[in-house]
């Protein structure tokens, strides 16, 4: 065979890189079913945080979130309350999702099409102080779902508290503390997060 015609060591190891992906999938999904029936959803929120991206979004999948197409995922992400996780994430096409961000899944959380959540932000679906006399009645548990709209960014260590709708195209600035609703094309920063400056939807999103 002409030297031309023949695959390239780097394609012959990519094939089989994918074909023993396709293959350990379904290995590692069961070994995290029999984990967490055995020890319940600390086994799933240990196997997403300690897999590869490309496999701990096939966990993820398996479990009932829902992953769109594109999704740039980093790992090492920190579940939370993921004790019936089926339907309680939601991710849209062409999201990004840094490395250590941390998602509360005590209630839903969607993240619509080409949203990005940086490095460590958090993003908390209750609130709940525990043994505290405060829960009688000053604090009572609270759960409530958190919404990335399309296009927004939530920056890097930014905190989402819970019942947080973050508007279409916003931009949440790093550090900051979300505590009320972002509107659209916002930008917001600070502890607690407020309104600094105003996007132009036509500088947000030139293409339209």
């Amino acid at each position: 065979m002409p030297d031309d015609l023949r695959p390239s060591p780097t394609l012959i190891a990519g094939l089989l890189r994918i074909a023993l992906r396709r293959l350990w999938v379904p290995v590692v999904i069961a070994s995290v079913r029999l984990r967490v029936w055995l020890w319940g959803a600390p086994a799933l929120e240990q196997a997403v945080a300690h897999c590869p991206p490309w496999l701990g979004l096939a966990v993820l999948q398996a479990f009932g979130a829902r992953i769109g197409h594109g999704v740039d995922f980093h790992g090492r992400l920190r579940l939370h309350g993921a004790y019936r996780p089926a339907g309680k994430l939601i991710v849209g096409d062409w999201c990004h999702i840094g490395p250590g961000v941390t998602l509360d899944l005590s209630a839903p959380i969607v993240l619509e099409d080409r949203c990005t959540i940086a490095l460590n932000a958090q993003i908390l679906t209750h609130h709940d102080v525990g043994y505290s006399p405060l829960a009688a009645r000053a604090y009572p548990t609270r759960f409530a779902g958190v919404t990335v709209e399309a296009g927004a960014f939530v920056g890097a260590g930014a905190t989402l508290l819970p019942g947080v709708r973050v508007g279409r195209c916003a931009v949440v600035g790093a550090s900051a503390l979300v505590t009320d609703d972002v509107p659209p094309y916002a930008v917001v920063a600070g502890v607690p997060a407020r309104v600094i400056r105003q996007l132009d939807p036509a500088e947000a999103e030139p293409s339209s």
